[in-house]
């Protein structure tokens, strides 16, 4: 597609085609086509096609009016971690638009053109590549602006902490009041506990013994300006090398693709919390959430 092509389906294709027209357009766009563009962006719906529009914009070195520069030390900590999780989304969407959608089909593809797909190193390697798009959807997610309604949180753990139970012989103790009624986003409050919850469940098998039988806790409550959930349980402890658990794309553990602890945390800062993990008192780890109470 060349200029003029691009050019003139950015004024008559669907988004797919718009984008697709930009993608040559970034190659050949001239200076003169800024002002074409500028107008584009300001009716442009499609997110993709708008950041897309930035970028050639941004690369033909437009002069716009200088603004005053801003001291970082200006700019609230809330505003900076807004920007952070708009990137990340629109980062992660972008890639799930792009290439996510297509696995999908890939995979059944390959499934009818490759003898003993069924067996074959190249399925796993599809799954693990499918995996690693789920995470990047889940990650989508956690940037999400919380949507808060009313929830017992004592149900809401139950509830999370029995679905992982089923199958494993992992004895689960419940500390909290009953009910604890307050407003959440519940899909982004389950990112952030789920993690905690399976981790916990995983670590506590891993030490199982004759005398030392896995359990968990899980306990909850609320103080006059947060609330918080902290799940303790009877393994290991954690590995000298944790310290970079939270961040996306690392792992202390073979097979895992480091996505979890780093959604978990993206998940509970958008709801403007914290997640610690650290060493409890005595065998094991401690896994704690605290989020605002006007979340």
């Amino acid at each position: 597609m060349n200029r003029e092509e691009s050019l003139l389906a950015l004024t008559n294709g669907n988004s797919h085609v718009r984008f697709r027209a930009l993608r040559a357009l970034e190659r050949v766009a001239l200076p003169s086509d800024i002002a074409f563009l500028l107008r584009l962006q300001t009716t442009e719906t499609d997110l993709y096609v708008k950041k897309r529009i930035e970028r050639i914009v941004s690369g033909l070195n437009i002069q716009l009016p200088s603004k005053p520069a801003v001291d970082d030390d200006v700019v609230s900590s809330d505003v900076r971690d807004r920007i952070r999780a708009d990137a990340i989304e629109w980062v992660a969407g972008l890639l799930l638009h792009e290439i996510g959608s297509k696995l999908g089909l890939l995979a059944s593809e390959i499934s009818h053109d490759m003898p003993n797909y069924e067996n074959s190193s190249s399925k796993r390697r599809v799954e693990q590549l499918q995996d690693t798009f789920d995470g990047i959807e889940e990650l989508k997610k956690a940037t999400s602006s919380p949507k808060p309604v009313e929830m017992d949180l004592a149900s809401f753990i139950r509830d999370i902490v029995e679905l992982e139970r089923v199958g494993r012989d992992v004895e689960a103790s419940y500390v909290g009041s009953k009910p604890l009624v307050m407003f959440c986003d519940r899909g982004l409050l389950a990112l952030a506990f789920c993690n905690g919850v399976k981790n916990a469940i995983e670590a506590a098998i891993s030490v199982r013994s004759d005398s030392r039988e896995p359990m968990i806790i899980v306990s909850w409550g609320q103080t006059d300006i947060d609330n918080w959930i902290t799940i303790i349980d009877n393994g290991p402890g954690l590995p000298s090398n944790s310290s970079r658990s939270f961040v996306l794309g690392e792992s202390t553990k073979t097979g895992h693709l480091g996505f979890g602890l780093g959604i978990a945390r993206q998940a509970i800062e958008t709801l403007h919390g914290t997640v610690e993990l650290r060493n409890s008192g005595a065998d094991g780890a401690a896994y704690e959430l605290r989020w605002s109470l006007m979340s």
